[in-house]
């Protein structure tokens, strides 16, 4: 792997976006994501000044200075600094992390350039620069720089170092053991030996060296060992240093354990010389070394902490261990860090070293009987709980587990030192946390630590685990804590992320994602147990050189076949173009001369007919001239009569005598007319008042009494009915289905009784009372008497066995005098349920997943992000239908373009816009025919990679027939704004009489199987505007089997600016009256639109599902068919919902008390909306 700067646009982008640009800066921390971006925003790279004492007004050059880190953290000490760098996106980064220090100052030129003229320096750091440059010129230019008792501090990597011998790819070449072949070529980056280095610094005149070795490197070491340190014996460095390879920069890729082979080297006196890297301070006289350098064995750094918990201390000449510098910690915080000005380092060996040793000899008793003595010191404090205790991350209050002191949050078995008598003795106790710790997280918590360090350091050990994972259930099964482990790691996760999220900063989210997986991770056998070594690897890798040879050979002639067919193609393409040119000029010649011989023809024929119309116009012109002359003298003749005759009028109006006469003689006399032409059998308007008013209160009557007049009104009454009830082409049958006709029904003379449907030998009420102001408007201003509710609306059942087939229908209408008027209406196709899978080709084994996702002119980035995690899915055997809903052709564009080149990716682009209910019915019908599952997604959701794994294994139960997740919230910048969707409301997945009201499954965190799709889903029922698919989806899989919940989040569920922050749910009743509120209801007081809208779509939504989940489900429903009947007839019945409102179920959060109030208002507004308007009368005007 090749380590290279980051971006540094990106780079110099993040500092000038930063508040926050101190060296120690947290808010940078958070950026860091790779081994780039740690390089120039990790805290950790400080560690390396830390032998270094800097006083204000030194100063101070950093040549090479990179992005500032060094030269940022050396300004904040007070030094005078001049830092040089020869790229100027870099050079401009190192300004924006100096911007507010006024002692420090940046220069984008060649270190020649920028060394010239300056100075004299009294430290000159050179950090990773003199691999880049000339070495001797570089350090004759620093040297001249310097003041007399100038120092230069060197930092830079072992050419021998542990980890090139090892195999580690040196970061700069992207090869192993180059250093060892002495940098082949000459050119580029390189290191030195010890021995080269001090020669090459005693050539420049800096004969005074200190040599300190960072482990485990110079990037970001967390130890700096003075060289003396070694001379005390492998067991002071091993209990300082640990693994000598943990944390590298890059990785640790070495081919064995680093810890086993820095004890060796120790062993033979060479340790110094095979440190991973070197830090020296070298100057002309030791003397100007004590200026700059603190005396000390040792230096041990927590440098990536946040700025409050980060702390170093030094190792004494004297084996004390002194704080050199804390934070102040977090007062608000659970957990506490106690600092000791100064400590003894205890003697002895660390019991970590003891068990690597006999987990290398595969030493199992003794092995267990240091996991025992480990054990046996955590529990020495064990107490019980005590329930006023602080519960925090590590204690979550469990009352069957001890309880250990405060102090013992970390026993990694590194901090228990096993002294020279046998005694053990914990050190390092530097955390403590609230009032005590939960014993079993904090000892899996130990081992976790200690499992990470044995695999991915390469420890040998006698078990075939290649996984974090496998050790530590090895370890816990020797310290019997097996049984905590199976039942606790989620809490231990949760724990440990929060835990992290305090000390680092990073968020707790994405520290669990990472240790999850970290400890899954395989790691496979390390390079030393690999069977004939670099011999079988060299072996493998010339087999696939001649592959790959034999590949390109075969490419190479392809592409020249290719290219000739191409050749060859074009030549018959042009030719073939060429004809069908010729042939179409020829016809087009032959087309040309046909029309000018018409056009001929058709100008004289045009010409005499012309000549006959002039001729005729100029007649009538004359005619229409003088009758227009008489229409005008009559018209005035007209106009003087009506206005003496208005005049009259008014005066007669305004008597007493024609205003009595209005208010009861003339309503008398037509009311006695009425009765009259009633019973004479005589049509007129004042009969259909009587019946307007009389025929709904008494219909049985009323059609007794009007037999002979409605058998002469029956030619008005016919000419008298308006209506407008849309009928589809065609219906999809399936299992069972519905035809659904909304619409309007209303007469203009008098009132409609009822409304129905003659479906062929059935006869279907329809249910009136429908609000349509729309209607009357449109009619009444002809004279048209519409009641306010003439809407209507009726659902034919259609059982699977009429398809194919016809449904032939007639509209019935009886009138309140008891005329029957028919209509007929169009005829229904009946067919069975229209499937057209896709055909493509699956891309690996396992089960046949299909992705079915509709889109609605998507943002190019949201389905971009989606669209690759649906490509990183562990689950590879996959395919994605994308059901495009009329998006336009730059939106359609898009999509081909983010899907080009992966043949997983099917797009059906359609020209009709159906709304998201239908588009995901069409695209569940192209599910390919060999699909064993179905996953359903957003077009703007983010998918964890196990998605589709962790829902399949769910379906090994044979009656699972829809598994769903989890999800998280989050907006639109891909920030959490909540862990998890049900984090305020109540889910269930087993009640379908619940489900039906409220739906609980979400669609995009679901997958189905295959075969319910296509036999019971499919096709949706008709569906109104607050239909929605996953909730019928849920509903068919619950009553065909079982629903499984997976209880954490598998993906990233977008809320946009407009959604309600956080997704909480409140109760669907919250806002409902109460009380002498439901009188107001019952009496149809006061404007509601959200409750009007409920009556007419959500009851029609609920009785349409339930109709057809019956009529596809009778024989698996059992008990609950009767329940689920009463749905049915929620529409005209509120007996059901009264029911199951006083039942209160949590699981609903009050759909039933919204849908009976919507229900109530409905009934007592329904009468009030069928009764017939009187019209005001026509102006004399």
């Amino acid at each position: 792997m090749t380590i290279d700067h980051a971006d540094d646009a990106a780079v110099l982008t993040a500092l000038r976006d930063a508040r926050d640009v101190s060296s120690g800066s947290t808010e940078l921390s958070n950026l860091v994501s790779t081994w780039e971006t740690a390089y120039h925003f990790s805290p950790a790279r400080l560690g390396l000044l830390a032998p270094l004492r800097i006083s204000p007004g030194m100063r101070v050059v950093d040549v090479s200075c990179g992005s500032g880190v060094l030269s940022r953290a050396l300004g904040e000490a007070g030094a005078s600094v001049l830092g040089i760098e020869g790229v100027p996106d870099r050079a401009a980064s190192a300004r924006e992390r100096c911007r507010d220090l006024p002692n420090v100052r940046i220069e984008s030129a060649t270190l020649a350039e920028g060394l010239a003229g300056a100075g004299p320096f009294d430290v000159a750091v050179l950090c990773g620069a003199l691999e880049h440059n000339d070495p001797r010129s570089l350090l004759s230019a620093v040297t001249n720089s310097l003041a007399d008792n100038g120092v230069v501090v060197l930092a830079i990597e072992n050419q021998l170092g542990l980890r090139q011998l090892l195999g580690g790819v040196e970061e700069h070449r992207d090869q192993a053991w180059v250093g060892l072949a002495d940098f082949p070529g000459g050119s580029g980056p390189r290191a030195w030996t010890r021995g080269t280095l001090h020669r090459m610094l005693a050539g420049a005149g800096l004969t005074a060296q200190r040599w300190f070795m960072p482990y485990p490197d110079f990037t970001m070491p967390r130890v700096v060992l003075d060289e003396s340190a070694f001379r005390h014996g492998p067991d002071l460095v091993e209990k300082l240093v640990r693994d000598p390879l943990q944390g590298s920069f890059g990785g640790n890729d070495a081919t064995t354990s680093g810890r086993i082979a820095h004890r060796l080297a120790m062993a033979e006196g060479i340790g110094p010389v095979v440190a991973p890297s070197f830090l020296i301070v070298a100057a002309r006289t030791p003397a100007a070394l004590s200026t700059v350098v603190e005396p000390g064995l040792a230096w041990l750094i927590s440098g990536a902490r946040r700025p409050e918990w980060r702390r170093t201390r030094r190792l004494n000449p004297d084996f004390t261990l002194q704080t050199i510098h804390s934070g102040l910690g977090d007062a608000r915080s659970w957990l506490r860090q106690e600092h000791l000005v100064s400590e003894p380092l205890r003697p002895g060996r660390a019991m970590d070293a003891y068990l690597l040793d006999a987990m290398r000899r595969h030493d199992i008793p003794e092995l267990t009987h240091f996991l025992g003595m480990w054990r046996q010191t955590c529990l020495a404090q064990a107490r019980p709980l005590d329930p006023a205790n602080l519960p925090h991350a590590y204690l979550p209050h469990r009352p069957d587990v001890p309880v250990l002191p405060p102090d013992h949050l970390d026993v990694h078995p590194g901090n228990l030192i096993i002294g020279p008598q046998g005694g053990v003795t914990r050190v390092d106790l530097e955390w403590h946390a609230g009032h005590g710790v939960d014993a079993e997280l904090v000892m899996l918590r130990a081992l976790l630590e200690f499992a990470r360090e044995v695999v991915q350091g390469h420890a040998p050990h006698p078990w075939q685990a290649t996984t974090v994972r496998g050790v530590l259930a090895e370890l816990c099964a020797l310290t019997g804590l097996s049984t905590a482990l199976d039942g606790r790691w989620d809490e231990l996760v949760a724990a440990e992320a929060t835990l992290q999220e305090q000390v680092t900063g990073q968020l707790a989210d994405r520290i669990a994602a990472a240790l999850e997986h970290d400890v899954d991770a395989d790691h496979g056998e390390p390079l030393w147990q690999l069977p004939g070594g670099l011999r079988s690897l060299r072996a493998a890798d010339n087999a696939r050189r001649a592959v790959e040879y034999e590949r390109d050979s075969a490419i190479g002639r392809e592409q020249e076949l290719a290219a000739e067919v191409a050749r060859q193609s074009a030549r018959i393409d042009d030719l073939a173009e060429r004809l069908r040119r010729t042939e179409h000029e020829l016809a087009m010649a032959r087309s040309q001369l046909d029309l000018k011989d018409d056009r001929i023809g058709k100008a004289f024929t045009e010409l005499s007919a012309a000549v006959h119309e002039a001729a005729l116009a100029w007649q009538t012109n004359e005619q229409t001239e003088a009758a227009r002359a008489a229409l005008d003298a009559e018209a005035a003749s007209l106009r003087s009569r009506l206005s003496r005759t208005r005049a009259r009028l008014d005066a007669l109006e305004g008597s007493s005598l024609v205003r009595t006469a209005h208010r009861s003689v003339w309503p008398a006399g037509r009311l006695v007319r009425g009765v009259r032409d009633l019973a004479l059998g005589r049509p007129g308007d004042e009969p259909d008042g009587l019946l307007r008013k009389v025929g709904h209160r008494a219909p049985g009557l009323v059609s007794r009494l009007t037999g002979r007049y409605r058998s002469r009104a029956t030619s008005a009454r016919e000419a008298g009915l308006h209506f407008d009830l849309p009928v589809p082409g065609t219906l999809a049958v399936g299992a069972g289905q519905v035809l659904e006709l909304v619409g309007w029904v209303t007469h203009a003379s008098v009132g409609v009784r009822s409304v129905s449907i003659q479906a062929g030998s059935v006869t279907v009420p329809a249910r009136r009372g429908h609000f349509r102001p729309d209607v009357a408007a449109a009619l009444r201003p002809g004279g048209v008497r519409v009641p306010d509710g003439s809407g209507v609306t009726v659902r034919i059942p259609v059982a699977s066995t009429s398809a194919p087939g016809v449904l032939p229908l007639s509209l019935v209408v009886t009138l309140d005098d008891g005329t029957v008027l028919t209509r007929e209406l169009p005829t229904v196709s009946l067919v069975e349920t229209e499937l057209s899978p896709v055909s493509a080709r699956w891309p690996s084994d396992g089960a046949k997943v299909a992705i079915c996702m509709a889109t609605y002119r998507p943002d190019a980035g949201f389905l971009a992000q989606q669209l690759d995690s649906i490509r990183a899915q562990k689950h590879t055997n996959w395919l994605c239908v994308i059901s495009d809903d009329a998006s336009g052709v730059d939106h359609v564009a898009t999509i081909h373009r983010l899907v080009a080149g992966d043949e997983r990716f099917v797009v059906l682009a359609h020209d009709e816009n159906v709304g998201f209910y239908r588009n995901f019915e069409r695209a569940m019908t192209h599910v390919p025919a060999a699909a064993d599952l179905v996953a359903l997604s957003d077009q703007d959701d983010v998918w964890d990679a196990d998605k589709l794994d962790t829902l399949v294994e769910r379906f090994a139960d044979p009656s699972v027939t829809l598994a769903y997740a989890d999800m998280r919230l989050i907006d639109t910048h891909d920030e959490v704004i909540e862990s998890s969707f049900w984090r305020h409301r109540r889910n269930q997945w087993s009640d379908l009489d619940s489900l039906l009201l409220l739906n609980t499954v979400t669609g995009a965190a679901c997958m189905v199987r295959a075969d319910v799709v296509r036999e019971q889903v499919l096709p949706f029922p008709p569906g109104t505007p607050s239909a929605f698919h996953d909730q019928w989806i849920a509903a068919v899989a619950l009553a065909a089997g079982r629903l499984e919940f997976v209880d954490r989040p598998l993906h990233s569920y977008r809320q946009h600016d407009d959604a309600v922050s956080g997704r909480r749910d409140n109760r669907l009743d919250e806002g409902l009256p109460s009380g002498l509120g439901w009188l107001r209801l019952l009496l149809g007081r006061g404007e509601d639109p959200e409750l009007e809208a409920v009556a007419d779509y959500e009851l029609r939504r609920v009785a349409q599902f339930t109709t057809v989940l019956l009529m596809r489900q009778w024989h698996r429903l059992g008990d609950v068919r009767e329940r689920l009947a009463e749905l049915t007839r929620v529409e005209r019945d509120l007996k059901p919902l009264l029911a199951r409102a006083r039942a209160d179920r949590q699981t609903t959060a009050g759909a039933e008390r919204r849908l009976l109030a919507a229900a109530v208002r409905w009934k007592s507004l329904r009468g009030r909306r069928l009764r017939l308007p009187v019209l005001p009368p026509h102006p004399l005007d």
